[in-house]
């Protein structure tokens, strides 16, 4: 019966340890409501100016997106404003991490628009209209009984960018060149796989139906009732079946991109493309030559896991060493899309632009060590890219976001004092600080929009004189963006990438008679992540580029000598006034653009801020979310059972406040259990509060049937039963994302109560006659104060199935006072290497063990649950499991595995995760004791081996192993099935 009565006191079972990475609130922001005539804006005053043009920008949307949808919202649209994607990923209102590439998020809940402000109004712009598509779509579609999240992203997510952009745009018209030139296009069917990137292809589809159907053919998609899915959805709007589609749509993207360069012309020293020894490798951007040409440095995900700053032989593409991993826990982003780095005039130097603690700094690192030798903060910015040295190297000069607005700043390498060169809302990107030191170049779209009126022309050349801030058109090429400037060793020449014929390609303008020379032809794109990111390095001592090329679906660094490019003298370059409007040649329009007039219209549906209205934010509660409810019945030799249950969440529109509350009810008031639980996370100290009435049943015992006086067949069971009741409270403080403090304290009380219950039959016939259910005591009650610390850090990055390279560790202490006074320790620490790609070595050592005089109590819940879990081959059917090892108060595990992904091993796919099927090679050793138990402590040593596999199935996943048990009475080999990941 003491067995009978182990219960759930103790503090940290052995399943409920975590890791996971810190989502670090650096800020606490001021917020407050900016009203407009359809929107709720959440802004902080240092994006005050900024949230006022975002307002006018919304209502514009607004305005178009009603009329392609026919459709207006069913309340007021919540938008909540960042200045900076740094200050974006600490938000609440999404509670997962936010990656360099997340541009904006519509959730579900409550549909609340979540994005930073880019590095350009415009680029704001078409992100807000992205993300104001979804909205409509939620609403709409909420309105016919169904949520958003059953439709494919590649529907939703295409139809938000076309609706956004109007047509393919240059950037998507690269991505379907490379399908076309490698005569890869995906069916419609097809286009779920992942392989598919569903802005892009989605884009290209609604494109394609818009200029074949007629623009209303979006919103008769998007409000069709039809069954089929998304497919279904445009079989029926259109009339032709999936396999008609898509032959159009195919012939569509070959006409669209028929302007194409059937031969790319790139000259390179070794006839090979740079930074393309490692077939594997499909992301290498950001390339930066050290002053000589013979170094570069750029971002790769070389490892598959992750993307790092890399230093190679630019000729070779042999890779001299890693500087910084992404998940290096000094730094929370590397900003490979919007940044390169910059190379010193010496060559021994080398700047990038990071996020260090929740601010922008200029990281220097030594390369001839390797070392990151200096971090600059520059707190007048929430953000800062692409930084350029002066000559003399005393200065950098970067482009800096100021609430919402990106300009111009120069930090002194001595004082670092800084100084802004240009404040206003235009976009100033990509400096280039010249040869003699006097003028910086850099792209801006000053020269070709409209504040007033919230016009974006294309990104044009200009330059501004570093002593007087005197700001300059400079020649580019014409009818084309013009971006990431370097300059030329003479000073005499500016090279650009530039698309006049709608494919991105390396430029070169004479300054002194505004003449150009294309420099490569590329036939996909020379491009960065995106269209505007950086692409181009420049030798500053000789004429060497490399650049960056989408290029068999991923992005390659490629270089070649200026002197041996391919392209001859082209048309005058001139400064840009006004681009506004003019597409690339090369990709087709739409025939029918009705519904999307009003979106190439300024004026239609733009305010004047002057109308807007603001007010404090007062945090309240309301209903996020209602769990399914639940209804289960059952029965067995203790009696029949009925449960129901259901939960509810509120919590506040910014996400700082969260109420959680859950129920469950049955048959008997002892069955009637509750939680409830308060989060309160607006600042970096995340705590939270809760309360709880929780009932366990913790096993049961049967006495065989009896024959009574009276000729009934006596039947008895007897349940034992525990009611836990707690309030507690939880702290936690993440010193950076990698590691956190854990802080908890609780006090609970704790019955102990049996339920015998007597039923009786009819002998002959086997009928109930009656049931008799008694309760009584079956222990002292208790009453437990339980406290808590832990140190915990990860840096571990994930393959399919499992950690693949870094590190993981937990220590912690939880004692225990009161009726019980015992202590918890634990250190469990796991290290990730990967020796050599693609095998990962991972090692595990964990301890767990109750200190103290009431360690060894029965009623206390075991330590373990299940050994297979720990060593492998035991607490399997069958399988020998001493009740010694599962009663245990301490253990001491041992893990090694070497891990490796089946398809790199067979040589199929060009990734690691083209299958998510991981294996595996393992040894567990494990020893359970409980001190003063001799016997026990002598025969508990388990050792096992073996190998297995594991699957990832739409998350969940599976290991299925054959093990050899190395310690007890039987050595076999079984086999086995679990469903965990790896450690």
């Amino acid at each position: 019966m003491a067995a009978a009565l182990m219960t759930v006191v103790s503090l940290a079972p052995l399943h409920a340890q975590s890791f996971g990475r810190n989502k670090v609130h650096y800020h606490s922001f001021d917020f407050r409501i900016l009203e407009t005539a359809h929107f709720d804006i959440y802004y902080y005053p240092a994006e005050a100016d900024a949230a006022r043009q975002a307002g006018r920008l919304a209502e514009r949307w607004y305005s178009r997106l009603s009329q392609a949808l026919d459709h207006t919202l069913s309340e007021r649209q919540p938008i909540v404003l960042y200045a900076s994607h740094a200050q974006f990923t600490q938000t609440n209102v999404v509670p997962g991490f936010l990656d360099d590439g997340v541009g904006g998020i519509t959730e579900h809940d409550k549909g609340r628009v979540v994005l930073p402000f880019a590095w350009s109004l415009g680029e704001t712009d078409h992100v807000l209209g992205h993300e104001l598509v979804h909205a409509f779509q939620r609403d709409l579609l909420r309105r016919g009984g169904q949520p958003l999240s059953t439709l494919p992203l590649w529907f939703v997510e295409g139809m938000a960018e076309y609706l956004s952009v109007g047509s393919i745009d240059p950037n998507t018209a690269m991505w379907l060149r490379d399908g076309v030139e490698q005569h890869r296009l995906p069916r419609l069917d097809q286009l779920d796989d992942p392989a598919w990137f569903p802005y892009r292809y989605g884009q290209a589809l609604f494109t394609y139906l818009a200029s074949e159907f007629g623009d209303d053919v979006v919103a008769k998609a998007l409000k069709s009732r039809v069954r089929g899915g998304a497919i279904g959805r445009l079989t029926a709007v259109t009339g032709l079946d999936r396999q008609a589609l898509s032959e159009q749509w195919h012939d569509f993207i070959r006409e669209s991109v028929q302007g194409s360069n059937e031969e790319e012309v790139v000259a390179t020293s070794s006839g090979e493309p740079m930074a393309n020894a490692e077939p594997r490798s499909r992301f290498s951007v950001g390339p930066a030559l050290s002053p000589d040409g013979n170094t570069i440095a750029f971002f790769s995900d070389r490892d598959r896991y992750s993307i790092d700053l890399v230093v190679a032989d630019a000729r070779s593409g042999a890779i001299r060493r890693k500087i910084i991993r992404t998940r290096d826990p000094r730094f929370e982003s590397l900003q490979f899309i919007e940044s390169a780095g910059a190379w010193n005039r010496t060559g021994d130097r080398l700047a990038i632009a990071a996020l260090s603690g929740g601010a922008p700094v200029v990281a220097i690192l030594n390369m001839t060590t390797g070392d990151l030798e200096r971090q600059l903060p520059i707190r007048n910015a929430d953000q800062i890219f692409s930084p350029t040295w002066s000559p003399d190297g005393r200065q950098i000069a970067f482009s800096a976001l100021h609430g919402g607005f990106s300009d111009l700043d120069v930090v002194d390498l001595e004082s670092g004092s800084i100084r802004s060169l240009t404040s206003d809302p235009f976009a100033d990107l990509q400096p280039a600080w010249s040869p003699d030191g006097r003028t910086i170049a850099f792209a801006s779209d000053r020269f070709s929009s409209s504040i007033d009126t919230l016009t974006f022309g294309r990104l044009t050349l200009a330059s501004i004189d570093v002593q007087s801030g005197k700001v300059a058109a400079l020649p580019g090429v014409p009818h084309a963006k013009n971006i990431d400037p370097h300059w030329s060793p003479d000073g005499r020449a500016l090279y650009v990438v530039a698309d006049p014929d709608g494919t991105s390609n390396v430029y070169r303008i004479d300054l002194t008679d505004g003449s150009m020379v294309k420099i490569t032809n590329v036939s996909t794109g020379v491009s960065g992540v995106t269209a505007l990111s950086p692409a181009l390095a420049v030798a500053a001592r000789g004429d060497t580029l490399a650049f960056s090329v989408y290029r068999h679906g991923g992005y390659q660094i490629r270089l070649m000598d200026a002197d041996d490019a391919d392209g001859g003298r082209l048309t005058d370059a001139w400064p840009l006034t006004s681009t506004i409007g003019n597409v690339a040649p090369s990709v087709r329009e739409p025939a029918d653009r009705s519904a999307l007039n009003a979106a190439s219209s300024s004026a239609v549906g733009l305010p004047d801020a002057g109308q807007f209205t603001s007010r404090p934010y007062r945090a309240g509660l309301k209903l996020d979310r209602i769990v399914q409810p639940y209804v289960s019945a059952g029965g067995g030799g203790g009696g029949s059972f009925l449960r129901a249950g259901a939960g509810v969440s509120f919590g506040d529109m910014l996400g700082n406040h969260e109420l959680r509350s859950s129920f469950q009810v049955g048959k008997r008031s002892d069955d009637f259990a509750v939680q409830t639980t308060y989060l309160n996370m607006r600042s970096r100290w995340n705590w939270g509060l809760s309360a709880s009435r929780i009932p366990w049943l913790t096993g049961a015992t049967n006495a065989p049937g009896v024959l009574g006086a009276d000729g009934m067949l006596v039947r008895e069971s007897q349940l034992f039963r525990q009611l836990h009741r707690q309030v507690g409270a939880a702290a936690i403080y993440p010193l950076n994302t990698a590691q956190r403090l854990e802080f908890s304290g609780s006090l609970q009380s704790i019955t102990f109560t049996t339920l015998k219950t007597t039923s009786e039959y009819a002998a002959l016939t086997g009928r109930l006659a009656r049931t008799v259910t008694s309760t009584s005591p079956a222990a002292r009650d208790e009453t437990l104060g339980e406290t808590g610390a832990a140190l915990v850090y990860d840096t571990a990055l994930f393959g399919p199935t499992s950690p693949v390279i870094g590190r993981r560790y937990r220590f912690g202490i939880s004692p225990a006072l009161g009726g019980l006074t015992f202590t918890t320790v634990t250190a469990d620490y796991r290290q990730y290497w990967m020796p050599r790609r693609p095998f990962t070595l991972a090692i595990r050592g964990m301890h767990l063990g109750r200190y103290g005089r009431d360690a060894t109590d029965l009623r206390l819940l075991p330590l373990v649950w299940t050994l297979r879990d720990l060593v492998r081959g035991y607490g399997d059917t069958g399988a020998p499991a001493s009740t010694g090892n599962l009663s245990a108060t301490r253990m001491l595990v041992v893990n090694g595995e070497i891990r490796f992904p089946l398809d790199a091993i067979l040589g199929h796919g060009r990734r690691s995760d083209a299958l998510p099927i991981e294996g595996l090679v393992f040894s567990d050793v494990g020893r359970f004791w409980t001190p003063g138990l001799l016997s026990a402590t002598r025969g508990n040593l388990l050792h096992s081996a073996g190998a297995g596999a594991r699957l990832n199935a739409a998350g969940m996943i599976f290991e299925l192993d054959a093990v050899r048990r190395l310690a007890g009475p039987s050595r076999a080999w079984t086999f086995s099935i679990n469903f965990r990941p790896g450690f």
